[in-house]
């Protein structure tokens, strides 16, 4: 794939509606173009697991499933290390991994491997309810909470959802579970410094049902780059630059995008006219 990958700028700004759209289920997992950080990802998970992982005892079975699908997905086959299906499962791809199950009580995240949250946490997000994960979002809760708890009750099986979020970030990290510790990095970051400092961050997320378990697994893939190399095309660049200054009210304070405005147009302005 070329870079960046995915360019979900091109449909306009951020709009905080459910969005998915079916793929080709051939496309779900594959091509990966994120596999440089698998490395990376594993040291990670053996130096400290916890923090990327959690999960309730009665998720072992959805986990399990998870495991199965990603490895027929895929092609791979989990390694013999003694660990939770979900982080053997994350070793296979460059996706943190969200099981999502309703005993009856609405939609819960009932096991979550992030090595790589955009902006939210393990704490933010473990045995939380749909309603609970959405109540942030501008008209998340009930109204976009409501709309996705019908489309995973109606989810089928066999079929792959897709949807997009982007923003931009500093620098290359990619675990960032709290975004104040980013704004903070950027108060003491010059916008001279933006087109060396600022990258592209595309948060791709995928959804299949789990059969057996009727459980929902969430893939949730980073893809990062340099907003240099990101916008070195002219096109990319006036779509993004379109889309990104078209924002609601909502979707900037949602995002704090208003802290990076005069870092990303010093970034543009240093790539040209956009």
């Amino acid at each position: 794939m070329t870079r960046p990958p995915y360019k979900p700028f091109y449909n306009g700004p951020p709009r905080f509606q459910v969005g998915l759209s079916r793929i080709d289920p051939s496309h779900w997992l594959s091509p990966d173009p994120e596999t440089d950080w698998l490395p990376l990802k594993s040291q990670r998970l053996d130096r400290e697991s916890a923090t990327y992982y959690r999960a309730l005892p009665t998720a072992r079975a959805a986990e399990a499933e998870a495991l199965e699908r990603i490895e027929a997905a895929t092609g791979q086959r989990r390694s013999d290390r003694d660990e939770p299906a979900l982080i053997a499962a994350g070793r296979l791809v460059s996706d943190d991994l969200v099981v999502m199950e309703n005993a009856g009580e609405g939609w819960v995240a009932t096991s979550l491997l992030l090595a790589q949250p955009t902006f939210f946490s393990l704490d933010d997000s473990f045995n939380r309810e749909l309603y609970q994960l959405h109540d942030p979002v501008p008209n998340g809760s009930p109204s976009l909470a409501g709309k996705i708890a019908r489309v995973f009750d109606r989810m089928p099986a066999g079929e792959v959802f897709e949807r997009f979020n982007w923003t931009v970030q500093l620098g290359m990290e990619r675990h960032w579970p709290h975004g104040s510790a980013m704004r903070e990095q950027l108060k003491t970051t010059p916008p001279s410094a933006a087109i060396d400092d600022l990258a592209l961050r595309v948060e791709r997320q995928t959804l299949v049902r789990l059969e057996a378990t009727n459980a929902i697994l969430f893939c949730i893939r980073i893809s990062l780059d340099p907003i240099r190399e990101a916008l070195a095309d002219p096109a990319d660049r006036v779509a993004f630059a379109q889309s990104w200054r078209a924002a609601s009210e909502d979707a900037l304070a949602y995002k704090r995008w208003g802290q990076f405005n005069a870092h990303v147009e010093a970034a543009l302005a240093a790539l040209g006219d956009a």
